[in-house]
């Protein structure tokens, strides 16, 4: 797995925040108590941390000659796409952006969602967070994930793998 170190506005995170609030409120009724989807007060985190890493993904690969369409941030529903829709030559990348704590251990992909068979993606973007202007991402395709160990997460089953600490950045 290669990591490499991207840089991104310091304003973001305060966006993140403010779209994780609205976020929040209109999915109220999706991640409700005594739902598999329940996260309880770190909903606001969760989808904070979400936001961000789409933010700073949009950053990156649209800063350059990309071209790129881009999933709504802010939904009634979540949406089974994928977050971004990277077109190359002759080729289509469909990639599912991943937020990553700056203290996770394990990169994790829910289960039900990588064996959902509506959820059209070919590649996962990891992006972990290290500063409130720095990250680091990984770009793996979606087969790979099912060769990782698969756990029980503190809400659901997840795929796993371990982060390696000397990856390079």
């Amino acid at each position: 797995m290669i990591w490499k170190e991207l840089k991104y506005p310091k304003c973001f995170v305060q966006l993140a925040d403010e779209l994780a609030t609205l976020r929040t409120m209109h999915s109220k009724h999706i991640y409700k108590k005594g739902t598999e989807k329940f996260r309880g007060e770190k909903e606001h985190k969760i989808s904070m941390l979400g936001i961000l890493a789409e933010l700073i993904a949009r950053h990156h690969l649209d800063n350059g000659d990309n071209e790129i369409e881009v999933a709504p941030l802010v939904e009634e529903n979540p949406i089974v796409e994928a977050d971004i829709i990277l077109y190359g030559v002759g080729e289509k990348y469909l990639i599912d952006v991943k937020g990553v704590k700056k203290s996770a251990e394990y990169l994790r992909v829910n289960y039900s969602a990588q064996n959902n068979p509506n959820k059209k993606i070919t590649h996962y973007m990891f992006i972990q967070i290290i500063s409130r202007t720095k990250a680091k991402y990984c770009w793996l395709s979606k087969d790979k994930i099912n060769s990782w160990e698969i756990a029980d997460s503190t809400y659901t089953k997840v795929y796993r793998k371990k982060i390696n600490e000397k990856a390079n950045i």
